[in-house]
């Protein structure tokens, strides 16, 4: 799978006729502004695990065929695929580098570096397509310039899971259970009441641990800074170096483990597999991080998405002293079209059926496949979605959902702040020192000129 794209550049050196940006496809344009007619072949790229994005692609082209046919329109549309599973960098070089070589693809998945693929003409502008059909703000991170140059197809929301079963053992009612989720959401139960809970739980021997994470870097962690009052994105879309935030972050960090000891001192060195299976039998009581990993989690004990629903719960994280919106952060899987396709408008009729015409249900689909809310409402409100045991209990987080931009040198500092996340939770550190040591990286790493430091 690594070396689909170079293999697919061979054959097409062979076979020039099958790409849409720089072959030629048994269809005729004519001059500027003639209706295309006769077979176009789209070239359709993804990266990663779940192909339900793509194939809601072919499938929009399947009713797109049929509309036309309807119409007596002299138009069909074929494909040619590339799915891959491979870093995003390498996935990202290899599109420019196909690009490049005149064998570019039609619509792409767009990693982090939307930006990137802007500055290689890589992209078309596809403003005229952020209608009502959208989740608010679910463009975000497709923005550039204020520009948008990629279709959200998920709404992807990071928040808590905790064990329903531990809360019943320590005395919970079901009526408190089932109320906890809209207590966070409404601000009537804070953050630090729920690191009351954590200790609690774990106190009174209903769980291992209080509170688990990802093993690894990521921005999971920035949501609990976030929680904290911490910014790390400025308002004109630079990253921020916020001191006084990462004092506090650092701090609860360092108490978690050291102090209160709800998570575990070697957690970044357990790896995903036992920490998967950590939440998902209830050995943590609660875990941060992406409702979709619930797929993840839930195979890691052999648990079916119901019984999964039956024992966890999910909520957004909450109020505290410092921050009084509940919140959850999204961060939506898009597609792309490229800038240089011979076929703009019939790759944008592709995105248009899938977010307002009768493939929306594609859409909801790939929802309910991956266990995550859906960029478009109409799709949020499908059976799919409100059937699901794990979403038809999170429709509301659509409404608190906030989509952030993509930052220049993000990955840098999230990278060097989970450095000071391990040393912290192995008490090789303290948290004064681990602010001056994360400002020294980026100082070091970033240019002065794309972060603020408050």
């Amino acid at each position: 799978m690594k070396k689909l794209l170079s293999l697919l550049l061979a054959a097409a050196m062979a076979v020039s006729a099958l790409t849409g940006c720089s072959g030629d496809n048994n269809s005729s344009a004519g001059n500027a502004g003639d209706e295309v007619t006769g077979t176009v072949v789209l070239k359709v790229a993804h990266n990663m695990d779940f192909v339900t994005i793509p194939d809601a692609v072919l499938a929009a082209g399947e009713r797109l065929n049929a509309k036309y046919a309807s119409e007596g329109r002299d138009l069909k549309i074929e494909f040619e695929t590339d799915y891959s599973s491979i870093d995003w960098t390498e996935y990202h070089n290899n599109v420019i580098f196909a690009q490049k070589n005149g064998e570019g693809p039609d619509i792409f998945s767009l990693d982090s570096d939307v930006a990137g693929f802007v500055k290689a003409n890589m992209l078309l502008d596809i403003s005229d397509m952020m209608t009502e059909d959208f989740v608010d703000g679910i463009f975000t991170p497709f923005m550039v310039d204020g520009k948008a140059y990629g279709m959200p197809f998920d709404l992807p929301v990071r928040v808590i899971y905790y064990n329903k079963a531990a809360l019943k053992t320590i005395g919970w009612s079901d009526e408190q259970i089932a109320a906890l989720p809209q207590q966070m959401a409404s601000g009537e139960f804070t953050w630090e009441q729920f690191l009351a809970l954590c200790a609690e739980v774990q106190s009174k021997g209903a769980a291992e641990w209080g509170l688990a994470h990802r093993p690894g870097a990521g921005n999971d962690f920035l949501d609990v800074m976030m929680t904290l009052g911490g910014e790390y994105i400025s308002e004109d879309g630079k990253l921020v170096f916020d001191s006084e935030g990462l004092q506090r972050f650092f701090q609860e960090i360092y108490d978690n483990a050291n102090v209160t000891k709800i998570t575990p001192t070697n957690l970044s060195q357990m790896g995903w597999p036992t920490i998967n299976k950590m939440v998902g039998d209830g050995t943590a009581f609660a875990y941060y991080g992406p409702i979709y990993s619930a797929t993840y989690v839930a195979g890691a004990v052999e648990k079916t998405p119901e019984q999964f629903a039956e024992d966890v719960g999910f909520a957004v994280f909450p109020a505290s002293q410092y921050n009084s919106q509940p919140f959850c952060i999204a961060a939506p899987q898009g597609m792309g079209i490229n800038a240089n396709t011979q076929y703009p408008e019939i790759c944008k009729d592709l995105f248009r059926e899938l977010y307002s015409g009768e493939s929306i249900g594609q859409l909801s689909h790939h929802a309910d496949t991956i266990f995550t809310l859906s960029s478009v409402k109409a799709a949020n409100e499908m059976e799919d979605i409100k059937t699901n045991p794990i979403l038809k209990e999170v429709g509301y987080m659509a409404d608190l959902s906030i989509s952030e931009p993509n930052v220049e040198g993000f990955t840098t500092f999230v990278t060097e702040m989970h450095k000071q996340i391990v040393l912290l939770e192995l008490g090789q550190t303290t948290p004064e020192q681990a602010v001056a040591d994360l400002k020294t990286q980026v100082e070091i790493n970033l240019d002065a000129d794309i972060v603020v430091y408050k």
